[in-house]
């Protein structure tokens, strides 16, 4: 009887232990885009647009991690006096450095986050969806483009191991986006986003080893 509880118990500390190690997740990720063009053009205002995509987080026990995100997202303006549109579509990758309040393991975890994104252009329309892209030769917009994304937000755990991801951010364009040298046009949105991540395994720190499920 106290072989087998013995056993019992190891059986449980391994468990345990196996839990408290998986520290990787991933899953997918959408939103709202409200953005907007700052520069050198008159009489615009923001738009609303779409992000959608996939993203993975890590955490350690000390409450940092990193969320890394592949999305596609609508930037843009609206111009002349909200008359036509600028809707720039770009696949974002952004890195972001987070810090999770509370303890690990907790129901809820509010968390803050920074970090670089890069932008890769794949359409620019108008309103009426004409491409205003420019000649493959004498391209209107830079192909890429890059920026800082900032914000806040929480994980809600809905289930063992199975959270939803909650957060609004900011993201703010630090490179001119057009070919033209008589004027500049830099990025800028808010963003309201809502996933769902699940477990993917882990990572040892000491090795450098990623264990997946």
């Amino acid at each position: 009887m106290k072989t087998n509880a013995k056993y019992l118990a190891i059986a449980l500390l391994i468990s345990t232990s196996a839990w408290a190690q998986e520290n990787i997740s991933i899953g997918p990720i959408a939103g709202v885009s409200i953005a907007n063009l700052r520069g050198d053009i008159p009489n615009n205002d923001w738009k609303a647009g779409l992000t959608a995509g996939g993203f993975f987080n890590y955490s350690s026990n000390s409450g940092l991690g990193v969320s890394g995100q592949v999305l596609f997202t609508q930037l843009g303006a609206q111009i002349n006096n909200k008359t036509n549109d600028i809707n720039l579509n770009y696949i974002q990758v952004p890195i972001l450095l987070t810090y999770f309040l509370g303890q690990k393991g907790n129901t809820l975890r509010p968390k803050v986050f920074i970090g670089p994104h890069v932008n890769f252009l794949v359409g620019a329309k108008d309103r009426n969806g004409n491409d205003i892209s420019g000649e493959s030769n004498n391209p209107n917009y830079n192909s890429i483009d890059g920026g800082v994304t900032l914000g806040a937000g929480f994980n809600y755990r809905i289930q063992n191991k199975i959270w939803l991801n909650v957060d609004a951010r900011y993201g703010v364009g630090l490179v001119d986006i057009t070919k033209s040298a008589a004027n500049e046009l830099r990025n800028q949105n808010f963003g309201i986003n809502l996933g769902v991540s699940f477990p993917f395994g882990s990572y040892n720190e000491r090795s450098g080893t990623i264990n997946t499920r």
